[in-house]
């Protein structure tokens, strides 16, 4: 499984619990394409989940944060079931890096990632919370990202 591993930082990264749940996209998201995933990026990525309806494909949220505190939320998937899913999907976070993952088919044993905006995290002591939202045939589940906080 070429999944990120689950890693915990302290200080501009901390592992947070779901705080931002959406009912539906965000109205002011921009639509993006999933992409190849490029392993040096550097994400701190949640542990990856099952999707409930179809368990052969697996999700987590990752967040960028370069040294300036500008940060991306992403969302990974990777389908490791028998036959081709359509995906979509949005993230969203408290800070703004917030998009709508467009419309696809995601063929068997591929890995994509779907990125939000960067977005400058004030250093204001707040911790932002994150999610990611993957939409399989239809079928919704949501998955944290860790959230970030710039003191």
């Amino acid at each position: 499984m070429k999944f990120r591993q689950t890693v915990r930082a302290a200080g501009i990264v901390t592992a947070g619990l779901l705080g931002v749940a959406a009912a539906a996209a965000p109205a002011s998201a921009a639509t993006v394409n999933w992409k190849k995933l490029d392993p040096n990026i550097g994400m701190v990525c949640e542990q990856a989940i099952s999707h409930a309806t179809y368990p052969g494909v697996h999700f987590q949220g990752c967040v960028v944060v370069n040294a300036n505190y500008d940060a991306q939320i992403v969302m990974v998937v990777i389908n490791q079931g028998s036959k081709a899913v359509n995906i979509g999907g949005w993230t969203s976070s408290q800070f703004g890096s917030n998009v709508t993952c467009a419309d696809s088919v995601l063929n068997s044993n591929i890995e994509v990632a779907c990125f939000g905006p960067t977005v400058h995290i004030p250093a204001n002591g707040v911790t932002y919370n994150s999610s990611v939202h993957l939409t399989v045939n239809g079928s919704t589940k949501i998955a944290p990202a860790p959230s970030v906080t710039h003191n």
